[in-house]
Formats: C-alpha cells, sequence, structure tokens
C-alpha cells in the first residue's frame, strides 16, 4: 500500500473516532447546562410568585375591615394609604360593594375607575364572576388599564352575614398590581448579567395566544427551559434561554480543531512510516548501481585529473601528502616523485605550512571549503599561488583526507595591481570619465560622472552620448569635432550638455581615441569638468558689479555704462536722451521708525512701480539710499519726460502697505536732458540732482527741469548750509514770541516760541530760509533742542518777574519726532527748576500723525506723562483725519492763516472754520485761530466760540523784553 493512501485511511478513522467523542462531550455539557438554568429559572419562578402573591393578599386585610365594619370601612382612605407601605407589590386598593368600584387609594391616579361596574364589564366581568360564585380570589389581567399603564388586578369576594342568618354576597376588595414594578423584588434582570435572556408570559384564556408580561429581548428564545409561575386562577411560565446559544461556540470549536489536529497527526505518522519503508528499499537499490558506477568514475577521475592546469595535491587526515599533480614540475618546492608520503610541513616554507596548518584547523571545524594564497620563492623567481582546500569523506561520511587545488596567479596578480592603480584614478577622479566602444556605445562611467550628469552607470551603460545633447550645438560642431578626432586621436573645447533633470550646463570637455597594437580604433575616453560654478560665479561678480542687491535695478556702475550708451546713441540718431532723478520725501521717517527691515519692503515696491513706468529699451537705477534714476533715450521732446514724470509721481503717492496699514510717501524728481543740460554722464547726473533739490525746495511732491539759474542757487545752498553749521556752534539764533490771547477776555494766555538766525552780515534772517534745510541735514535737531531750552529758560525768568504763569508753544519738527533723542531731552528740560510751573504746549504739523505709527504714538504718550501738551498746527491743510484727533493725545487745534484770512469773504471757509470748531469742542479739544489780521475776523471767530487768538491784529512777533510789557500791558488794561 502506498504511504499517502495509508495515511489517508488512519487519517478518517480517527476523525470518526474523535467526532463521536466531541458529540458525546457537547451532550453531556448540554445536559449539565440546562439543568442548571433550570434551578436559576426555578429560583427567579418562585420569587415572581411570592412577589404577586404578597400584593394580593392585600385584599385579605381589606376584607377583613370590611366584614369587621358590616360593609362600612371608616377612614378608608388613611387604611389604605398606610397598608400600601406594607405591600409593595400594591399599586392601588379599590372597594367594589355590588361589583361596582366607589372608593379608590391613590384617588389622583385611578379617578377614572370610579364607578366602573366589574360584573358589567364584559372584557372584566369574567375572573370577576368567577370570584363572586367561588368565593375565592381571582386574579385578572395583565391587561391595558382604564387608568392608563398595563397591570393585573386581584378580587376577592366579600359575603357579610344576613339577619336571616343567611351570608349575602357584599362585592369584591380589590388590588392592583403594575408591570414591571410588581416584579422589581424577583430582580429578573440579574438572570441577564448571567448571561440570560428570559420571558414571563401566560396563555391568554380568551384568545388562547401567548400574552408576554416581561422579557428581557423581543425575540424568540431558542429551546428555552421552561418553570411555570403558580397563580390564583392560572399559570404563568417563566422561559430562561442562554444570550450566547446552548453551545458554547469557542469550546466546541477547540474541540472540534484538536480532534481534527490529533486525526491528522495519527495519519501523518502513519504516512511517515510507510515512505520510511519505501525509503530503505531505494536506497539499497540506489547504493547497489552507485558501486557499480563508482569503478567507471575512477578511471575517468585520473584522467581528469592529469589534464588539470593547475596543481591538485591529496592529504590523508594526518596531512601527509598522498598524491600529488602539477602540469609544470618547476612550480612545485620538490620534484614530483619525492612529494609523497612527507607531511606539508617538511615541503612547504614556514609561512606556507602555517597557512596550511589554518585552512585544515578550519575545515575540520565547520566542514567547509577554505581559499588562501601564498607566496614561494622558486628558482625561477617569486611565484603567487592561490589555493582552495576542501575536505574528502569516505562512504559513510567519516573524513578521509584533505585536496587541494593550487593555481598560479602571478600574472593576474600583477594585472590586478595595475587595475587598482588604475580605478583609483578612475573612482577619485573630481572629473567625469566615460569610455566608449568604438561604434560610441558607453561602456563605463566613473563616480564623478554620475554626480555631474544625475545618471546613474546603469542608466548610461549600453546608450550613445547623444542622449546628453541640450539642442545648443548644430551639426556643424558635432562634424568639426568627429573631424578632429578622426584626424588627431584628440578633441578639447566647451560643450552644453543636458542633466537628467533636464538643465542644460557646461563642460570642459576633452575626448581621445585609444587604439590597439595595429593601430585599430578600440574606444573612446571622454573627461570633463562642470563649469557651472565657475559661470554662475562669473555671473554673479558681474550681477554685484553692475545690479543693485535689494532691488535688482541697475547700479551706478551699470547706470553709467547705459547712459553712456544712450549719449552714443543719441549722437548717431540725432534723437534726445532724458535723465530723471528721483529722491523719496518721508522715507527716512519709514526707516527710522518703522525699521530697515520695512524699509527695504519699500524700497523693493518703490523699483518694482518704477519699471512699469517706463519702456522695456529704458533703464531704472539705484544710486543708493532711496535715490533712483530713470534713463529715458529716444525722445523727440520733452514732453515725453514731463509725461513720465507725472506718472513717477502718481504710482509714488500711491499708498505702500507695510507693516499692516497704509503709509505715504511722495517723490522729489529733478530732470535733465541732452545734449541741452550736459554733454557728459557726470554733468547730468550733477544737473538732475541740482533740479531734484529744487523740487525739495518748492515743497516736495513734484518734479523740476533743469535750468541755469539752478546752478547759483545750489551755490548758494551749499554756502547757506554752510554758515547754518557755523550759526550753530557759535548759537547764533534767537527767539521771538508771538502773543496768543484768550478770544474771551482778550488777556495773554501763552505765546508761540519762533526761531530766527542772527546772521552776522545779513541780519536777522526769518526760518522760512534755513528751517527746510536744517530738515534736510538733520541739523534741525540741535536747533530744536536749543529753542526748547531757550524757551523754557525764558518763561520761567518771567515768571520770576512777576509775569503770570502762560503756556509756551515750540513748534516740533517731524524729524524731532522721528529721532530717539526727543523723550530724553524733554524729560532733563521737566527736571529743571520751574518747569512745574509752565504748561509746555508742543506744536506739531498733520504729517507726523500722517505718518504715524506705534512708535510715535508711544512717544507723544510718554512725552505727555510728563506735563506737556500738544496742538496740532495748520490743521486742515494736509490729509485731515479725525482719526488722528481720537488716536493720538491732542489738546487742541490750530486753525490754518489760510482759513481766516477768507473767512469773510469765502463762503467755504467760513463754514470750514465753523466745522473746526465745532468738531473740536465736540471732542473736548481747543482751538486757536492763528492769522488774525482784522477786527471783523476776531468778531467772525468770536461769535463762533474759538478759544485763542493769534496774529498781527493781536500783535507781530516780539522779543522777549517787549513780549513781557505787553503780557502786562494787557492785564493791566483789562484789570
Amino acid at each position: 500500500m502506498r504511504p499517502g493512501s495509508l495515511g489517508a485511511i488512519v487519517f478518517v478513522v480517527a476523525l470518526g473516532a474523535a467526532a463521536l467523542f466531541v458529540a458525546q462531550s457537547e451532550r453531556e455539557s448540554l445536559r449539565i447546562r440546562r439543568a442548571e438554568i433550570a434551578d436559576q429559572s426555578g429560583d427567579k419562578a418562585h420569587e415572581i410568585e411570592s412577589a404577586v402573591r404578597h400584593g394580593l393578599t392585600a385584599t385579605f386585610a381589606l376584607a377583613a375591615l370590611v366584614r369587621q365594619g358590616k360593609g362600612v370601612v371608616p377612614d378608608f382612605d388613611a387604611v389604605a394609604t398606610e397598608m400600601l407601605r406594607y405591600y409593595p407589590g400594591a399599586d392601588s386598593l379599590q372597594l367594589a360593594p355590588g361589583g361596582v368600584i366607589r372608593q379608590v387609594v391613590p384617588l389622583a391616579e385611578n379617578a377614572r375607575a370610579i364607578g366602573h361596574d366589574l360584573l358589567a364589564d364584559p372584557a372584566r366581568n369574567k375572573e370577576a364572576f368567577r370570584a363572586r360564585d367561588t368565593g375565592e380570589l381571582t386574579l385578572a389581567g395583565p391587561f391595558d388599564l382604564m387608568q392608563g399603564g398595563i397591570g393585573a388586578v386581584g378580587r376577592l369576594p366579600v359575603f357579610l352575614d344576613a339577619e336571616s342568618g343567611r351570608t349575602r354576597f357584599w362585592g369584591f376588595t380589590t388590588v392592583l398590581i403594575r408591570f414591571p414594578q410588581v416584579l422589581d423584588k424577583a430582580q429578573l434582570p440579574q438572570l441577564v448579567k448571567r448571561g440570560l435572556h428570559y420571558q414571563l408570559w401566560r396563555v391568554h384564556p380568551d384568545t388562547g395566544l401567548k400574552q408576554l408580561i416581561a422579557a428581557s429581548s423581543e425575540g424568540a428564545l431558542i429551546d428555552p427551559v421552561d418553570r411555570a409561575v403558580m397563580m390564583p386562577n392560572g399559570t404563568w411560565t417563566l422561559s430562561v434561554a442562554p444570550i450566547d446559544g446552548w453551545t458554547h461556540k469557542s469550546a466546541l470549536s477547540l474541540k472540534l480543531l484538536l480532534g481534527f489536529i490529533f486525526s491528522a497527526l495519527l495519519g501523518w505518522l502513519a504516512k511517515q512510516m510507510g515512505e520510511l519503508r519505501l525509503h530503505r528499499y531505494r536506497l539499497q537499490t540506489l547504493v547497489d548501481e552507485r558501486t557499480s558506477a563508482l569503478a567507471a568514475r575512477e578511471s575517468k577521475l585520473g584522467a581528469l585529473i592529469s589534464s588539470l592546469p593547475d596543481q591538485l595535491f591529496v592529504l590523508d587526515e594526518p596531512g601527509r601528502i598522498v598524491e600529488v599533480h602539477s602540469p609544470d614540475p618547476a612550480l612545485l618546492p620538490m620534484v614530483p616523485h619525492e612529494l609523497p608520503g612527507r607531511a606539508y610541513g617538511e615541503v612547504f616554507p614556514k609561512t606556507v605550512a602555517s597557512a596550511v596548518s589554518e585552512a585544515l584547523a578550519a575545515i575540520r571545524k565547520d566542514g567547509q571549503r577554505h581559499e588562501f594564497e601564498y607566496a614561494l620563492e622558486l628558482p625561477g623567481g617569486v611565484r603567487q599561488f592561490s589555493a582552495s582546500m576542501s575536505q574528502l569523506s569516505r562512504s559513510d561520511g567519516a573524513p578521509a583526507g584533505f585536496i587541494a587545488l593550487v593555481r598560479d596567479v602571478s600574472e593576474r596578480k600583477l594585472a590586478e595591481e595595475k587595475m587598482r592603480e588604475a580605478m583609483v584614478v578612475f573612482d577619485a577622479s573630481s572629473q567625469g570619465i566615460m569610455t566608449a566602444d568604438a561604434a560610441g556605445v558607453i561602456t563605463s562611467v566613473n563616480p564623478a560622472f554620475c554626480s555631474i550628469t544625475g545618471y546613474s552607470a546603469d542608466e548610461v551603460i549600453g546608450q550613445t552620448p547623444a542622449m546628453f545633447k541640450s539642442g545648443r550645438h548644430d551639426a556643424v560642431f558635432y562634424k568639426n569635432m568627429w573631424a578632429t578626432l578622426e584626424t588627431t586621436g584628440r578633441w578639447e573645447g566647451e560643450v552644453w550638455n543636458r542633466r537628467k533633470a533636464g538643465d542644460v550646463y557646461p563642460q570642459w570637455l576633452t575626448i581621445s581615441a585609444v587604439r590597439d597594437e595595429s593601430g585599430k580604433l578600440i574606444k573612446y575616453v571622454s573627461i570633463f569638468s562642470d563649469m557651472t560654478r565657475r559661470k554662475q560665479r562669473e555671473e554673479v561678480i558681474w550681477r554685484q558689479a553692475n545690479f543693485d542687491a535689494l532691488t535688482g535695478l541697475a547700479n551706478r556702475n551699470l547706470l553709467n555704462d547705459r547712459l553712456e550708451r544712450a549719449l552714443a546713441h543719441s549722437r548717431r540718431t540725432g534723437k534726445k536722451a532724458g535723465l530723471v532723478f528721483l529722491d523719496l520725501d518721508g522715507f527716512k521717517w519709514i526707516n527710522d521708525t518703522l525699521g530697515h527691515d520695512v524699509g527695504d519692503e519699500m524700497l523693493i515696491e518703490v523699483a518694482a512701480r518704477l519699471k512699469d513706468c517706463v519702456r522695456q529699451q529704458d533703464t531704472v537705477a539705484r544710486l543708493g539710499g532711496d535715490e533712483f534714476t530713470l534713463v529715458v533715450d529716444d525722445i523727440v521732446d520733452v514732453e515725453s519726460l514731463q509725461a513720465v514724470a507725472d506718472k513717477v509721481l502718481r504710482v509714488i503717492r500711491e499708498p505702500f502697505l507695510l507693516a499692516g496699514a497704509n503709509r505715504y510717501v511722495s517723490g522729489s524728481l529733478g530732470i535733465t536732458v541732452f545734449p541741452d543740460d550736459g554733454d557728459n554722464v557726470q554733468a547730468l547726473l550733477r544737473n538732475a540732482d541740482i533740479a531734484m533739490y529744487q523740487s525739495k525746495q518748492l515743497g516736495k511732491n513734484r518734479c523740476q527741469f533743469y535750468s541755469q539759474d539752478m546752478q547759483e542757487a545750489a551755490r548758494l545752498r551749499v554756502q547757506l548750509e554752510a554758515e547754518l553749521r557755523v550759526a550753530i556752534e557759535r548759537r547764533q539764533f534767537v527767539l521771538y514770541y508771538q502773543p496768543i490771547i484768550d478770544a474771551g477776555s482778550g488777556c495773554v494766555s501763552g505765546a508761540e516760541a519762533l526761531v530766527r538766525w542772527q546772521h552776522p552780515s545779513r541780519g536777522l534772517v526769518a526760518p522760512d530760509e534755513f528751517i527746510a534745510i536744517a530738515e534736510d541735514t538733520g541739523m534741525i535737531l540741535p536747533i530744536g533742542a536749543w529753542v526748547l531750552d531757550e524757551a523754557l529758560r525764558q518763561a520761567n525768568e518771567w515768571l520770576e518777574q512777576g509775569l503770570s504763569p502762560l503756556r509756551m508753544a515750540v513748534n516740533v519738527s517731524g524729524v524731532q519726532f522721528r529721532e530717539q533723542g526727543l523723550l530724553d531731552l524733554i524729560a532733563q528740560a521737566s527736571r529743571k527748576s520751574g518747569f512745574d510751573r509752565i504748561e509746555l504746549v508742543l506744536e506739531i504739523t498733520e504729517s507726523v500723525l500722517m505718518q504715524s505709527s506705534d512708535a510715535t504714538e508711544a512717544l507723544m504718550r510718554e512725552i505727555g506723562q510728563l506735563g506737556v501738551r500738544y496742538s496740532l498746527d495748520d490743521f486742515g491743510t494736509g490729509y485731515s483725519s479725525l482719526s488722528y484727533l481720537k488716536r493720538f493725545p491732542v489738546d487742541q487745534v490750530k486753525i490754518d492763516r489760510s482759513f481766516v484770512s477768507d473767512c469773510l469773504e469765502d463762503k467755504n471757509d467760513a463754514l470750514l472754520v465753523e466745522a473746526i470748531i465745532n468738531m473740536a469742542h465736540s471732542l473736548g479739544l481747543k482751538v486757536t485761530a492763528e492769522g488774525v489780521e482784522t477786527e471783523s475776523q476776531r468778531e467772525f471767530l468770536c461769535a463762533r466760540n474759538c478759544d485763542y487768538l493769534q496774529g498781527y491784529l493781536v500783535s507781530k512777533p516780539l522779543p522777549a523784553d517787549a513780549f513781557r510789557l505787553f503780557a502786562l500791558g494787557r492785564r493791566a488794561g483789562n484789570d
């Protein structure tokens, strides 16, 4: 019989036996489990019966009370309420004399039952008649109650003794039990916790159908255990079944699995035994066949050994040489016939014998083949050998000695050494190296090639160099390359090729043709270096030398070159070229208050806007800081330059979104035209700069063409700037004070300090001539510090001279607000004696608030904490905004003189002045009108409740002593 068939038979028999055992075990487990569940359900049936009967026994107590009272139960409500406490299963108690319910406790929930005739209700009278006729307690239900809900009613008939000595039917004492409350004592949910589903039911006496009383689930129970629950006039049934079924599927599965495994194991063992017997038979047959083949093989082996090109040594187990074969006896340390019978240690040098010993020890340990190399010094010179030694075994597997194959590798070693040297150079080279066969097919590449091109060796070997073409070279280029290679065997030059990523890059490529001894072309060797970085460095150096690093615009160096070209082009064509010089107005304030990062953002945006103002052929350059130039060539007339300038002014005035808010600057432009305003680059730049300064002096935010008289004006400005520096050093300044009076009383309430320059030769110079220069050069800072210190000193001196405390108004430039020293300057002044008696008012213009920042607001509030107030000067002439008055700590506003002077003739100015006064008063601010020169103007302002007046009608600016006398006279005149 075959081993497989035997195993299958044993498996089937064992599987049947296991199935019978599992079935018997399951039947016994089921019997035990049903018995356990029957015991549990019997306990619960008894508890249900007890709970219901306990509730029903209340009828007997009521019946006793009825009989005792001869049909009347005094205080039934109180008695019934007390009884319900002792009958937890009862929900309500009722008296039904004559079968009609007359009294119910509790009444609130059962009022609908009052007056119900139990003997007349066809749905209820069956149990009522039974109780009356049998004289026993009957239970009706469960059913839907008239008063709502589900319940059952226990009725006990009551019979009273009549005068005739016979008993008469009085009526019923009734107890109502509700479901499921009456079953709480039985604690049926415990069955669910134990893993059991239950159903409490009865067979309805009228319909014969199953009526559920209580259940743990709506589904039908599978093969449940039923226990009878005895009720007064019927039987209920409690059915219980396991939630997870009667069969433990996991245990059954485990038993079946174990039975299957056991059967399979027996079948496998039977199969193995059959195979073992078959194997022994086949093995014997094989031994016989091998024995006959062994003799033939030995003869073949002898012939094979004789033809081996390598040396062969056979050693016995102790390590003696048994056989030896060598195609060249000169490669042996001894003559061949002297070697058999000698130990290897006697034949080979000590170093070689040591290597053989290590190999033999390793083979004896792991039985694996071992290889090693050694060198022998022979008469013909030193030769290198490679030996491979293995263990010989007898037919029974026992060791039978060792065999060693030895090959002369002297020539190979020499070639490998040269190859290693070449590969070190090949792999370590930083230049890309590629070899190709005579047909141009790539055969090898080095790591540098892969790093430079992005291709792996597998991706390019077998391909042609055409896969790297960039498309930048035409067919003539490659034709000349191959012609040179064919003629000279070498080509060198710059080539643009394409990387794997697709980008084109420059190479410096050298190609050499390699030929054999006969002159036949056998391969090409290409060596190249990546020129990308060198090209990039050259590009970076060129851009750094010619472009602005921040904006990317042309710098001064490239501007000079482009301007030179534009002038040369104009000379050839006869057309004009224009140069526009731009300086930003207010940029320093942005840079100083919002930070250089924000300033850089603005410069980048300005550069972008300027490029949109000119043509592609024109040049936009940044000279440094906030200075830009535009070179516009091929212009026919200056009107086209005017159009460019107007566009530049317009785009610069548009708001810049910086630091989360709109910021505003303007531009001052100077324009020169070639050849009208200069015939070389330097002259044009110098004159454009002069024209730009003229724009600033005329009020900024405008453009100005260069004219010859500007040269003289520029010279005078330089001279004035130098003289102003001397004036600061020598303190050539004096303060005049213009009185400010109370509009109502006419008393002097304050003074505005106005600086004058006491020039040594020109006399008294008005501030309009030097303040703008002082602001542009920063000299306004020392001048402003002197004005503040002198004004406070003079105010303190007036106090000592008996003058009443006055408000001292000092003008503060926007430049001073942008600097960090203003707070320290005022703080230092506040520590001087008498400062607390002086009301210092700083007059600022709307431009300071317009270019506002959180830092400006914080600075104003810090200064305000020192007792300093603020007046908004020239209100209405700039970007007047209620948000400024609301946000910044301004105490009063000054109506500009231009509105005051025309308020009587111009209705719009009159309405504007009135609106300013009303608006300021609504915000709790005082109003000063400056430039009041006529009595009519004073009356107009007073009629509109202006607070203070200032102007030539009151007084012109006065020296300190004259102001003191004026103030005393005003006080005396009013006194």
